[in-house]
């Protein structure tokens, strides 16, 4: 490819110096010669510097430069067939540049250069500065189709460089959003929706890091009164809608950062990130009462549920992760022993009080 384009630029350069001879030869007016001239002189360092490919920009800028010098050439230049070469040479190739269309340019080429061609010589063959004419505005075609070509060139490229840039952009943005739905399904309770005993874990793992500890952090086990003689009077299909209504009102009853979690089967855990005993009896509280006062739907029936809560905060009953998890678990297991539909609160075990709804 390399190659190629070197061998372009040779036959791009070759035509720049034929060309401007031949119209030097031909017999113009002063002026018309000058403006001939300074196109080759032009072209001729822009191929020789490279900079006619070096860049799309420069190679528009280029072509434009080549435009006003050729328009110069033709206003300086005199009789019919001067003032309609370059007209029909310059006019196929600027109408399509931009818009890719090689095949249509090629045409007015060739039909331009076929008709300047009958201009010539239906008058007079043998007069050789009207052939040096043709020769010399041939030449300056041929160049203006080679930056034409190498614009196009370059247009195409960039135009597909752009189209694999969308398509990888478009892969990477599926792969993505794949990788966050398995993500999420791997924290996710398949029932309930809510976040699985996993993602407790971690979470609790993330927030009692050394350094990035809370002020404070609240822990709720709860585990609902009673669940299998639910099962066994309305079906496990029933037990299931309970608990997805259930994770619904804990969802409605705590805070956006508060982490909402099945741990497994009938219970559930809340972590409660920057709150104090005080703010976690208030929030296992309101959790209670606004399921005891629920009314849960199975075959037709009203089911009424409670739910025991056991409460732990770190770093009060406990320094670690499994040891505020312990904890909380021993408040609950005495929530449950103590009646049930209850909130028992770590610190208090020692005193042998509960709180009873």
């Amino acid at each position: 490819m390399g190659y190629r384009l070197r061998r372009a630029g040779w036959a791009a350069g070759v035509f720049i110096v034929a060309g401007s001879i031949f119209l030097s030869l031909a017999t113009l007016p002063a002026p018309a010669v000058f403006w001939g001239l300074t196109w080759g002189v032009i072209n001729g360092l822009a191929v020789l510097t490279g900079l006619d490919g070096s860049g799309l920009r420069r190679q528009v800028f280029l072509l434009g430069l080549n435009v006003v010098l050729v328009g110069g050439w033709q206003f300086y230049s005199t009789g019919p067939a001067a003032a309609t070469v370059p007209f029909f040479l310059l006019l196929p190739v600027l109408v399509p540049l931009y818009r890719g269309q090689r095949r249509i340019a090629l045409a007015g080429l060739g039909a331009g250069t076929l008709l300047a061609f009958y201009f010539l010589v239906r008058d007079n063959a043998a007069d050789l500065s009207r052939w040096a004419l043709l020769v010399g505005w041939a030449a300056v075609g041929a160049f203006i189709l080679y930056l034409w070509w190498g614009l196009v060139a370059r247009a195409r490229q960039v135009v597909l460089l752009q189209a694999e840039a969308e398509d990888a952009r478009r892969e990477y943005q599926k792969a993505c959003d794949r990788l966050a739905i398995m993500e999420l399904a791997a924290i996710t309770d398949d029932l309930t929706r809510i976040y699985n005993y996993r993602y407790f874990e971690r979470t609790l793992d993330n927030l009692l890091v050394p350094g990035q500890k809370p002020r404070s952090l609240a822990v709720l086990m709860l585990d609902i009164d009673r669940f299998k003689e639910i099962n066994d009077a309305f079906g496990h299909l029933t037990g299931n809608r309970v608990l997805v209504e259930l994770a619904a009102i804990l969802k409605e009853q705590t805070r956006d950062q508060d982490i909402v979690t099945r741990f497994g089967g009938e219970e559930f855990a809340v972590i409660l990130p920057d709150t104090d005993y005080h703010g976690a009896l208030q929030v296992a509280e309101r959790i209670r009462q606004a399921i005891a006062g629920h009314v849960f739907q199975g075959e037709g029936k009203a089911i009424h549920l409670t739910v025991s809560t056991g409460v732990a905060v770190w770093p009060e009953d406990g320094v670690d992760k499994n040891e505020i998890i312990d904890r909380a678990d021993s408040a609950l297991y005495q929530a449950k022993t103590t009646g049930r539909n209850s909130v028992c609160a770590y610190r208090l075990l020692k005193v042998g009080r509960a709180v009873h709804g």
